[in-house]
């Protein structure tokens, strides 16, 4: 026994709308249209079994009926593959939401939106938001985010170098991204989002005895003090040196309840982003591990990326695009970055 929408109904569904809506093309035209929207509507319903198979039924839902259509009507008009895949993914978040949230308002208009992206402007989003928004879970070393973040990219590297700043205008325009007078440039990213992996490490033997509050010797006097405790590390680019055991604020905090140095807090959180690696050496480092990835940064820094962020319509289509280009190894689900 079956209860609520079947796929069959789903598809009947879907299919009913569009052919009610596109009957007015010429024959020729009506026939590839339909054809480019069933393709649409297989690849889009098992891609809703396979990740969200509850929401099947809300296929039935006006609001998540005229996204379909929106969504059928944007790849039966242009057949491009690519795009197909970005609007398939777009739409099945869509469709594993019925209430009015941020979250819901952003997919729908990213199915419209992105029909009216070219590749170098999916590129381009996809770029702001991995190395502006995705933050690596778990990392306990530099080289698994460079890692990551080339997986993300590289099969973006051809459409990214193609990047004009009319595209970048043009995001603005669509709402898809702002651009402010602020740069963030993206070794200063990593060395905010990582501290502790983008940490030049310390020499301890001409430490302070005393702690020192100084922002010349209060890194080196605190670590020197700690050295014996869990907040204290080998350097992970220098073993002779050493810094402090935590990849970032929070993990920072955790450490210090568990060990109960809570007397050194302020000192241990001002040491952990006192001795950045330097700028230039997180960029040579990520060029060096992947070359396709240092013309993506060219690209990058060269069309002014750093004063740019993405909306949530701009979010909404990176996030479905690095999925597309990692073929679903990237899998977080879009709550992370939109609720």
């Amino acid at each position: 026994m079956q209860y609520g929408v079947s796929y069959g109904d789903a598809k009947a569904i879907a299919m009913d709308v569009f052919k009610e809506n596109f009957a007015k093309l010429s024959q020729n035209a009506h026939r590839l249209a339909i054809e480019r929207a069933d393709e649409f509507t297989v690849n889009y319903l098992a891609e809703l079994h396979e990740r969200e198979p509850q929401a099947v039924g809300n296929i039935e839902d006006p609001g998540v009926q005229s996204d379909i259509l929106e969504a059928q009507a944007g790849f039966a008009k242009s057949g491009d593959q690519d795009l197909g895949e970005v609007l398939v993914d777009i739409l099945v978040d869509r469709t594993a939401r019925t209430d009015r949230t941020t979250a819901t308002l952003a997919l729908s208009a990213a199915v419209t939106t992105a029909q009216k992206l070219t590749g170098s402007q999916f590129a381009a989003l996809s770029a702001l938001f991995v190395f502006k928004q995705l933050r690596l879970v778990g990392a306990t070393h530099h080289e698994q985010v460079y890692r990551r973040i080339a997986q993300c990219l590289t099969p973006l590297r051809d459409d990214m170098v193609r990047l004009s700043d009319s595209d970048v205008q043009y995001l603005a325009a669509l709402g898809c991204i702002t651009i402010s007078m602020g740069s963030n440039p993206i070794h200063q990213i990593l060395q905010t989002t990582y501290p502790g992996l983008f940490f030049e490490g310390i020499d301890i033997s001409t430490a302070p005895q005393e702690l020192s509050g100084t922002a010349e010797t209060g890194p080196e006097s605190v670590i020197s003090k700690l050295k014996d405790t869990p907040a204290v590390a080998r350097s992970l680019r220098d073993p002779t040196r050493f810094q402090i055991a935590a990849v970032n604020s929070e993990e920072l905090d955790r450490l210090i309840e568990e060990a109960g140095l809570q007397e050194y807090e302020s000192a241990l959180q001002r040491a952990l982003t006192a001795r950045p690696v330097n700028g230039d050496t997180i960029i040579a480092e990520l060029r060096t591990y992947s070359p396709p990835l240092g013309e993506i940064i060219d690209a990058y820094n060269a069309k002014s990326l750093s004063n740019c962020t993405n909306t949530a319509i701009g979010t909404a289509i990176a996030h479905a695009n690095v999925r597309k280009a990692t073929e679903g190894d990237f899998s977080a689900a879009l709550e992370v970055w939109l609720s």
